[in-house]
């Protein structure tokens, strides 16, 4: 098996889940795998949501796919604690500061509880990064070859899901007419 032992995992109602590390990656290329691995298994569950409601025509499953979709996306928003900022550590690590803009504008525009509280965790998850740079330069060693490759991976799933989520909400309106 490839990476590092997981531990154990914890899911918080209505926001994701999340699974405890017993061994750090070593290179953030491995951590990008890692970090891609959970939106590709929800992508394809919610194709697989998207099949059965073509199947059945039932809207439920449209709601479920939709839903999977815009979740997936969200989760790749470069920023800490996502997946997205794991991803986008192999990319650049100035990714974040985009990510961290859009947090910061959901906070001045929308303000609620839980963007306040992942501004506050990706704000501390820079900070723990920066300080990593220092502690162990070796883990931002990766090859143009994989960086390349995380790009690709990473802009081809942001591109998809952001396809798939506009279309399934578009044929949710539609069937509320």
């Amino acid at each position: 098996a490839r990476g590092p032992r997981a531990g154990s995992m914890v899911f918080f109602p209505f926001v994701g889940g999340a699974v405890s590390l017993k061994d750090q990656p070593l290179p953030v290329y491995d951590d990008a795998l890692i970090g891609l691995a959970g939106p590709a298994a929800g992508t394809a569950a919610s194709l697989l949501s998207l099949q059965i409601y073509k199947w059945t025509t039932d809207p439920l499953w449209l709601y479920i796919a939709f839903l999977g979709f815009g979740l997936n996306l969200i989760n790749l928003i470069p920023i800490g604690m996502l997946d997205g900022g794991r991803i986008s550590a192999a990319i650049s690590k100035w990714m974040w500061v985009i990510g961290g803009g859009m947090v910061v504008y959901k906070v001045i525009q929308q303000p609620n509880p839980l963007i306040i509280v992942i501004a506050v965790l990706a704000a501390f998850q820079v900070y723990l990064s920066l300080n990593r740079e220092k502690s162990d330069p070796h883990y931002y060693e990766i090859t143009v070859g994989q960086r390349a490759a995380i790009a690709v991976l990473y802009f081809a799933l942001v591109i998809f899901l952001g396809h798939q989520t506009w279309m399934s909400l578009s044929r949710l309106e539609l069937l509320r007419r």
